[in-house]
């Protein structure tokens, strides 16, 4: 593809969040959203009022253009809200590992000087641990509801340290704010996040909304519209975040999400999402093929999987599981 045509392209895909708003807009009752750990659906619609209404309370909180805000969450519903939200108004999507605590938690934190903190009930005592180390971030709260599946009644009575300035994300999800116009650009940052550290200390990769064209651009292609992703990896990463719910909603699909994998029920949640297309990494695949063998392994909707690495026996695993195309690619949270 030559340079003319590949720009004319990126200019026709335009920038992720402003495709979900015309998606919402030309298809509102469309389902955008499954949360499979709740049974839920979101249309395009709806989720795109939830992000407007999020997205108007930040700024309430003076949250600009080019701030910063941190997210220590592992419900990947309120994670996509947040995300969708903090676009909006310009400001930086910058997610941490969920499993942090201690020195790693507090290292990213001071090394992003976030605006605000968003987390969720039950991480109360780890942010409390390291107060002394973060100073007094302000921080908004999820709290699940009595029948939510991450309630947990022990959680309730936990607070944090006096010194945080704390208010509640429930509070602000009603209303029926429009869309809030701000002015975006290409170079604008869109994300900071953080690598896994295996040489070193992790390191925050600044993201520009043109990075996320660039890494998604061949990954939209390979997707219709008709199609319904599925997603069960951590969204605090390129893989889950953009590789699957971004493309899922630059393309206008549907996508299928649950709270983290799980090689017992995987095929029982591809068949009742009628999931197309997954995510497969390194782990995922040997899992999957342990089970015994049976008459329904190609029972099911899947037809593209994505792996990574691609390993040895990827022909065997599609036989068996009826899969039509398998894709494959390489590269880090620098360049995608």
């Amino acid at each position: 593809m030559d340079i003319k045509t590949l720009q004319k392209e990126l200019e026709e895909m335009g920038l992720l969040v402003r495709k979900f708003e015309e998606w919402a807009r030309v298809q509102p009752e469309k389902i955008f959203f499954y949360y499979g750990e709740e049974d839920r659906a979101y249309t395009y619609g709806e989720f795109n009022q939830l992000a407007n209404n999020l997205a108007f309370h930040l700024t309430n909180l003076d949250v600009q253009k080019g701030d910063r805000v941190s997210l220590f969450l592992q419900n990947p519903l309120v994670t996509m809200l947040v995300m969708f939200s903090l676009w909006k108004i310009g400001a930086v999507f910058c997610p941490i590992n969920f499993l942090y605590k201690g020195r790693l938690l507090s290292f990213q934190l001071n090394d992003t000087k976030p605006k605000l903190l968003i987390t969720e009930k039950g991480r109360e005592p780890l942010l409390n641990q390291i107060q002394e180390e973060i100073g007094a971030i302000p921080v908004i709260i999820h709290r699940p509801g009595e029948r939510d599946h991450d309630f947990k009644p022990e959680n309730v009575s936990l607070s944090l340290d006096p010194r945080f300035s704390v208010s509640y994300l429930d509070e602000w999800l009603g209303g029926n704010h429009p869309d809030p116009v701000t002015d975006l650009n290409y170079w604008d940052t869109a994300n900071i996040i953080y690598t896994s550290g295996t040489t070193g200390p992790p390191k925050g990769v600044v993201q520009s909304f043109r990075w996320l064209q660039n890494y998604c651009f061949y990954g939209v292609k390979l997707l219709h519209p008709d199609d319904i992703v599925y997603c069960d990896l951590p969204l605090y990463h390129v893989g889950g975040a953009f590789s699957l719910v971004g493309r899922a909603a630059w393309r206008g699909c549907t996508v299928a999400v649950w709270d983290r994998f799980s090689a017992s029920e995987f095929w029982h949640r591809i068949r009742k999402s009628q999931a197309s297309y997954a995510l497969l990494l390194d782990v995922m695949m040997p899992w999957l093929l342990q089970t015994p063998a049976n008459e329904d392994d190609r029972r099911n909707s899947l037809r593209r999987v994505h792996m990574q690495p691609l390993p040895e026996y990827h022909h065997h695993f599609a036989e068996r599981f009826g899969i039509d195309f398998v894709n494959v690619g390489y590269g880090a949270t620098e360049i995608g």
